[in-house]
């Protein structure tokens, strides 16, 4: 089975090789991402890595011999698309819609699995989020997510694709040095000033899934016929305040401390996934809880950013029985 991924070079693409490789044993894998500065070993969790945007012509026949075409490329932040909605929109939703065009006219038999986000497509809204509720997008980043989603569902009623759009929750893991989530970044401030930075009151939630069950997820869609929408999540909401106490249990000599800042533009102020929908398509339960997923994290960025120091408190005694290694 041959699967290109766009953006293999990011966290979730560097994850997502690593489980696959370990779960398919003749898959082969290419990586189409633009960032230039990967290092040896996350281009090794490839076959092949190439350096480019996944929309440009010189690129464009690798998708030819695609079994499987995971989409995860994007420009990706709130933030940035509020700072700049016109490369928000050209990057996620003009160069996706010249890939389907490729795609319909040269390869149609490939399944198209696109990375979406429930929470910047929804909005704010009551209760848990599911796949049925009113599109109510507060970014840039989240409309041009809604647009590809549509675009996704016009090439599988008009032309027969098989598309299917994931609306990944919160994703956290290892692999992250480069996020900047608040996870990794609660992880880091941890590792060297204990100073923990919180925007607004901190009782803002989210639906935080770990990266190795957002894997399994995409696996059992890579092998089940199914189409559509799907929310993936946890079904658990974790405030920022709730991360902060996590980490204040870790026991790093009672140093972390909150730093409040004032509330961002466009973040959604609550987010829980309704994965009822997932269950029943996909088959698919997640398993990590945030505590032993930040443990995990935490464990990863300790052995690549301070490998000479040794792990202390708590966190000592989650990772005793882990092997740090099988997480690179």
């Amino acid at each position: 089975m041959r699967i290109v991924v766009t953006g293999g070079m990011g966290f979730i693409g560097q994850n997502l090789a690593r489980y696959l490789r370990q779960n398919c044993p003749d898959v082969h894998l290419t990586s189409i991402d633009w960032f230039e500065g990967a290092d040896v070993a996350e281009k090794a969790a490839f076959d092949e890595a190439y350096v480019s945007c996944f929309s440009d012509d010189r690129i464009m026949d690798l998708y030819r011999s695609a079994d499987i075409l995971i989409h995860l490329a994007a420009y990706s932040t709130v933030q940035g698309s509020i700072a700049d909605p016109q490369r928000c929109f050209l990057n996620n939703v003009v160069k996706t819609n010249a890939l389907l065009e490729f795609l319909r006219l040269n390869t149609p038999d490939t399944k198209v699995i696109f990375a979406s986000s429930g929470g910047a497509i929804l909005g704010n809204q009551t209760g848990a989020i599911h796949e049925n509720l009113p599109a109510k997008p507060l970014s840039p980043y989240g409309a041009s997510k809604l647009a590809v989603e549509g675009l996704l569902s016009a090439y599988t009623g008009s032309y027969g694709m098989n598309t299917a759009s994931l609306r990944f929750s919160n994703v956290y893991g290892p692999h992250s040095l480069r996020q900047d989530s608040v996870i990794t970044r609660f992880c880091k401030s941890y590792l060297t000033d204990g100073r923990l930075q919180v925007f607004g009151d901190g009782k803002q939630t989210r639906d935080y899934m770990y990266v190795d069950d957002v894997s399994e997820a995409v696996l059992r869609v890579i092998q089940k016929d199914i189409r559509g929408t799907y929310q993936l999540g946890t079904g658990t909401a974790t405030s920022v305040l709730d991360l902060v106490r996590i980490f204040q249990s870790l026991g790093k000599n009672n140093s972390v401390r909150i730093e409040h800042y004032k509330p961002l533009p466009g973040e959604v102020r609550h987010n829980r996934a309704d994965i009822t929908r997932m269950k029943q398509d996909i088959g698919f339960v997640p398993s990590t809880t945030v505590e032993q997923g930040i443990h995990m994290t935490l464990a990863w960025l300790q052995d690549i950013l301070y490998p000479s120091k040794p792990v202390t408190g708590q966190l000592a005694g989650n990772v005793a029985h882990t092997d740090i290694n099988s997480l690179h």
